[in-house]
């Protein structure tokens, strides 16, 4: 089932935990919650984006389809070998996340920092532009980061969160940036989940697995799947 970088632990309970990772990181930013939730007997899966795992420039020559197209062959794989799934997403992992909890079947819903609104492009094709002069590699950046908007838009809308019914749990660093607690927000009021909860995290930033509160933000995981 894996690779040598996919992240995969199999479990003794019949239920799964697919794990998606950030932009341009990879599965060891899971390891540790991953490890957390096998023991209490998850089969858990973190797949590799396609294009990640050695450098940006590889990230730039795969788009965010290609990438979403990795956590839909990763649910596929892991339902072969389990009764249901959880999901559970940080940063676009999360929207990943989200995007397949309006699409498929699922346990649960776990977001970390996850985006479902836009940002502002041109401000971040300026900041790209300021350490690379090549034109032809900034005019790639600006189409891959444009195509990322509209996919992070679309997963957004009103319409598509109302779908999404299953258990959620939006988890959100209160040192984040403000797009990120507007996300938070949307999902908490629209989507139309009986059990819905957000919590924050007051010394954690973006990356929270990665952040002071990585501890409690565990925990508290574990025992909301178990609860679900």
């Amino acid at each position: 089932m894996a690779n040598n970088k996919t992240l995969y632990l199999e479990g003794n309970n019949n239920l799964g935990v697919l794990l998606l990772h950030s932009l341009a990181g990879d599965p060891s930013q899971m390891k540790e919650l991953g490890k957390k939730l096998n023991k209490q007997g998850y089969s858990v899966l973190c797949p590799l984006y396609k294009g990640h795992g050695t450098d940006f420039l590889a990230v730039l020559n795969t788009g965010v389809n290609d990438w979403y197209q990795s956590v839909t062959d990763g649910f596929d794989e892991l339902s072969k070998t389990v009764e249901g799934i959880y999901v559970i997403g940080m940063s676009i992992g999360g929207g990943f996340a989200v995007k397949l909890a309006e699409e498929k079947d699922v346990l649960g819903l776990i977001t970390l920092n996850a985006p479902i609104i836009g940002f502002d492009v041109e401000s971040d094709v300026f900041a790209f532009r300021k350490n690379n002069q090549n034109e032809a590699l900034v005019t790639k950046y600006r189409k891959h980061r444009l195509d990322y908007f509209h996919f992070v838009i679309e997963l957004g809308q009103i319409s598509n969160l109302k779908k999404i019914t299953c258990p959620l749990f939006i988890i959100q660093g209160s040192l984040d940036i403000p797009r990120y607690k507007t996300s938070s927000q949307m999902l908490l009021y629209y989507v139309n989940s009986e059990v819905k909860q957000r919590k924050d995290y007051s010394r954690s930033f973006h990356l929270i697995l990665l952040d002071n509160d990585k501890k409690e933000v565990i925990k508290d995981i574990i025992a909301f799947i178990k609860a679900n």
